[in-house]
């Protein structure tokens, strides 16, 4: 941008409304119910105004007021919220009357600290009125007032303290906002406030059983005719009974059962070991998911976590490589337990950042790789099956050969029968007896999964409770930001608070920044593209920044100066109250678009009130008193200054669609 005067665009671009990503939680003390008392309601709507949204204010105080409950404070409450981020030439004809019939009814108020607040209230209202008429009175009063009316005042009404009234403030405003923009621990608080709300914890469910009934009747079936084949081997025994062929008959019997029992555990840990290995090392050179959907920014956060969570005693690549696996295995599990349409993935970064954590943990403890130990078989166990197992092929040998000799008919047909029975019943009981283990064992490492999951979706949602600001805190650190950039273009400018007619800002969003709102409220932003329009008798001044509302810090600066007459055109197209536009054409240059409002409410967002919703976002914007600045000097010029938009006889209502020029 540039600093001289004529024949220059003003270009000023950004986008104020919902962006991709953010979240709206619940604040119970922002939210009233059909059936609550006036005085409730009231309560909510100074709570509303504190937070820097004062027409949700108006109207909770206003229907306090229609319900019977009115008095001094609340009276005082009701014309701050009236006037909270507007100038007097900002209200319209019926809000005039409104304040003018609460001044006409003052001395029904009695007499105490709330109604000499709203007579300076008043006070500077007709300072506002009439141009000429001498504000000294005004700060007298308003030096006198208690300390919490004063700041209260001073706080919204910086419309109306202009000019040589707020000269002798400034100090005490500039004061005020470099001690309140660090106050409360902002820079180690204000993260909260833009974090999803976690989702709570899930695991993936432990299989059910893959045996079925059938599976059961099968093996009892190869069981009986095992039995049977072996109880007609051991009659031919005893019907030809030999002392070696007694002996190898028992022989076989006994290492049969110790090849059983050995058999049995040799097999379920060593499948238990496959698993655990399967989990651990995971299938590595798979294909990531596609980008921008949910699986992809849950590998983008396992990637980030995993290389910053890095034990101490290993360099990074190492690790990760030594854990790509198990990387794997739990990203898959988080993608299956919550690749849901109204998932964000956000909301499970913390549970991602809780198992990087634990893995981390593990390692150091020297567990991480404890299942090993734990389903390793041990030599007492091989040898036992092995020397069993060879014992009983040897014995069962032994006994066919014998009783081929002296029964050949009756052990052809046995032995047949004996060895498929035999190999069917094994293989249908080693399934049954490892998934009757397995099933239980997932069971409870399910159950200590959940539970220790939970503790940590506990503890990071306490943590989040505890230090996530609220509304009043953020609204004051972003007026204390607005303050500082305030006196920052005085200084640069050389101008003092007698040069300044009028003033705007304008704060949208940044490309790519946080949002968050309370259920209630309007969207806050991590970053902000802040425009400020100083109006002074001989022009605009403009001044651009980017504020990091996170790090409080403001970022470049764009400067543009230009005479009431270099403004050629000010174009508002109101498409719908989600969408507003607003175009800014300097003298020979062609028009720029600011895209002030373009509220795009997800589904899964849904808004009670969409009108004062959409309002709310443009008046923290700082849109409608922008706007009617910049509409008055482009219609009018210099003339804008000394005329009144909203005088006796003039619409104070403004069409969706205007061309100023």
């Amino acid at each position: 941008m540039s600093e001289d005067g004529g024949g220059r665009t003003n270009v000023a671009d950004g986008t104020a409304g919902i962006m991709a990503g953010g979240d709206v939680y619940d604040s119970v003390v922002y939210i009233v119910n059909p059936d609550d008392p006036p005085e409730k309601r009231y309560e909510v709507g100074v709570r509303h105004l504190e937070a820097g949204i004062p027409a949700r204010a108006r109207e909770l105080i206003a229907d306090a007021r229609a319900n019977g409950h009115d008095n001094s404070e609340v009276q005082f409450h009701w014309v701050l919220a009236l006037l909270s981020k507007r100038a007097y030439r900002d209200l319209f004809p019926d809000e005039r009357e409104q304040l003018a019939r609460a001044e006409e009814d003052r001395d029904t108020l009695g007499d105490d600290e709330w109604t000499q607040a709203l007579d300076v209230i008043y006070e500077l209202v007709g300072c506002q009125r009439d141009r000429g008429r001498n504000p000294g009175s005004s700060l007298h009063e308003l030096g006198s007032l208690g300390a919490r009316q004063r700041a209260k005042i001073i706080r919204h009404l910086d419309h109306l303290l202009t000019g040589s009234l707020k000269d002798n403030l400034w100090a005490e405003a500039q004061q005020a906002a470099s001690e309140n923009r660090l106050r409360a621990n902002r820079q180690g608080r204000v993260w909260a406030y833009f974090e999803l709300d976690p989702i709570p914890p899930r695991a993936r469910k432990p299989v059910p059983k893959i045996t079925t009934l059938r599976d059961r009747i099968l093996a009892v079936f190869w069981t009986v005719l095992f039995a049977a084949s072996t109880g007609y081997l051991g009659w031919l025994v005893i019907s030809h009974a030999t002392p070696l062929l007694i002996i190898a008959y028992l022989f076989a019997l006994a290492a049969g059962y110790v090849a059983c029992r050995t058999g049995l555990k040799w097999r379920y840990r060593w499948q238990r070991l496959q698993v655990k290995d399967r989990e651990h090392l995971g299938v590595r050179g798979l294909n990531r998911a596609p980008e921008g959907g949910f699986a992809s920014k849950v590998d983008n956060y396992f990637d980030h976590y995993f290389a910053t969570y890095v034990p101490q005693k290993i360099n990074r690549a190492d690790w990760i490589a030594e854990t790509a696996g198990i990387k794997r295995s739990l990203r898959d599990e988080i993608v299956e337990v919550y690749r849901e349409k109204r998932v964000k993935a956000g909301r499970v970064e913390w549970l991602i950042r809780h198992l990087a954590s634990s893995v981390r943990q593990r390692w150091e403890k020297g567990t991480l790789w404890d299942y090993r130990e734990q389903y390793r078989v041990s030599l007492r166990t091989k040898f036992s099956c092995s020397v069993s197992l060879a014992v009983l092929v040897a014995a069962t040998l032994v006994v066919i050969i014998i009783l081929a000799g002296t029964a050949l008919l009756p052990t052809a047909a046995t032995t047949p029968v004996l060895l498929l029975s035999e190999i069917q019943a094994a293989r249908r009981w080693l399934d049954i007896v490892y998934e009757r283990r397995r099933l239980p064992e997932d069971q409870r490492e399910y159950e200590q999964k959940n539970l220790e999951r939970d503790r940590a979706y506990q503890r990071w949602k306490e943590k989040l409770r505890s230090t996530r600001p609220l509304e009043e805190e953020m609204e004051t650190w972003l007026n204390a930001d607005m303050t500082v950039l305030l006196g920052t273009a005085l200084k640069h400018y050389g101008l003092a608070w007698r040069d300044i007619l009028a003033y705007a800002f304008l704060q949208t969003p940044s490309r790519g920044c946080q949002r968050g709102r309370v259920s209630t409220g309007h969207w806050r932003y991590s970053r902000y593209d802040v425009r400020l329009f100083l109006i002074t008798r001989d022009g605009v001044r403009e001044l651009g920044t980017e504020l990091d509302f996170s790090k409080i810090t403001f970022h470049g600066q764009e400067r543009n100066n230009y005479r009431f007459d270099a403004v050629s055109s000010v174009h508002v197209v109101k498409r719908n109250e989600y969408s507003h536009k607003l175009k800014l054409t300097l003298t020979n240059g062609p028009s720029n678009e600011i895209h002030v409002a373009h509220l795009e409410v997800a589904h899964d967002e849904p808004v009670e009130n969409p009108s004062m919703f959409a309002t709310m976002n443009l008046e923290a914007a700082g849109f409608d008193h922008t706007l009617h600045i910049l509409e008055g000097i482009a219609a009018e010029g210099k003339g804008w200054i000394d005329r009144d938009p909203h005088a006796q006889g003039e619409s104070g209502d403004s069409p969706p669609e205007t061309d100023a020029a």
